[in-house]
């Protein structure tokens, strides 16, 4: 049985290169880790997979998993990531002890040691960037996040405090771009069928319309209320703020938290950082990475989407 399974994503609309770039940061900076299986899974909305693109993923390891879903579950934000998840965590039920989702714009900088859970441990989380749509920590549960509880069948009692990225300490608020589970617990198989059930929802449409983030963050809100719902607090493991640190908001970081070089992280997200042209002045990284980042850009024929 292999240890772990690392897995992501191709999302409607996303270029292809950013799950490239992924994966040949796995297999260059994993340490221990690189040559971990890889999961990627593909709709099959999008028709095949090009040729090039297909043998380009599978050189570096990646099983390509088609999957399916109906339209109205695919146009919805991260509808798609949802299902994979779940479908992910059944494929993987008594092949692996531990599925790791990242998101498709992950690098990966040094061996994530941390992806190792100990025993007793069910999940291995990071929370959110910075706040949007959370409650800080000494409000109470606003109408949305109330309405989250109730369908998660989750509890405020079991809330604890959060320190996001940037410093905010907040109720709980999961990121959902970087996380590690045991699949035989069937959480992410929870998460799907309350996704399933709320996306449509009718108390949940007012909220779509008097903002658009409360759609595109209903799969990271509901996978808060699900964890919060299947699992006690000494279940989790936080993650250090080395792993998922968000390159795109480097600026936005209290100095006492921020980054001192990227080279010292584990894992950073980047979301369009490298669609600006002066992405090597916005942040410290060496020559050597910096170096390596412009190569693969290329060699992946990076695009910004």
């Amino acid at each position: 049985m292999h240890q772990k399974i690392f897995i992501s994503q191709i999302y409607p609309g996303r270029s292809i290169s950013r799950t490239l770039l992924l994966l040949t940061s796995l297999r260059e900076f994993g340490g221990k880790q690189a040559d971990c299986p890889v999961w990627i899974f593909y709709p099959e909305i999008l028709g095949d997979p090009g040729e090039k693109e297909s043998i380009r993923l599978r050189e570096l390891g990646a099983e390509i998993i088609p999957c399916d879903g109906e339209q109205d579950v695919l146009s919805f934000p991260f509808g798609a990531k949802v299902q994979a998840a779940a479908t992910a965590e059944k494929l993987a039920a008594g092949k692996t002890e531990l599925v790791i989702w990242l998101d498709e714009d992950t690098l990966i900088l040094a061996e994530p040691d941390e992806f190792r859970l100990p025993s007793g441990i069910s999940l291995g989380y990071r929370p959110v960037h910075h706040k949007l749509l959370g409650i800080s920590w000494d409000q109470e549960p606003d109408p949305f996040w109330s309405l989250i509880y109730q369908y998660c069948q989750a509890s405020p009692e079991q809330d604890f405090p959060m320190v996001t990225h940037v410093g905010e300490k907040i109720h709980p608020y999961f990121n959902a771009g970087v996380f590690i589970v045991r699949p035989e617990l069937g959480i992410l198989k929870q998460w799907w069928k309350v996704f399933e059930e709320c996306f449509r929802a009718a108390p949940f449409q007012p909220f779509y319309e008097k903002n658009e983030l409360y759609a595109v963050f209903l799969h990271q809100a509901l996978f808060t209320g699900i964890l919060i719902n299947l699992l006690d607090r000494g279940e989790m493991q936080l993650l250090n703020p080395a792993i998922n640190y968000p390159l795109h908001l480097h600026q936005d970081i209290p100095p006492d938290l921020r980054a001192k070089r990227i080279d010292d992280l584990v894992t950073v997200r980047y979301e369009n950082s490298f669609s600006d042209p002066d992405w090597q002045q916005n942040f410290p990284i060496s020559q050597e990475l910096k170096g390596w980042i412009r190569d693969q850009l290329q060699h992946c024929q990076f695009q910004g989407v």
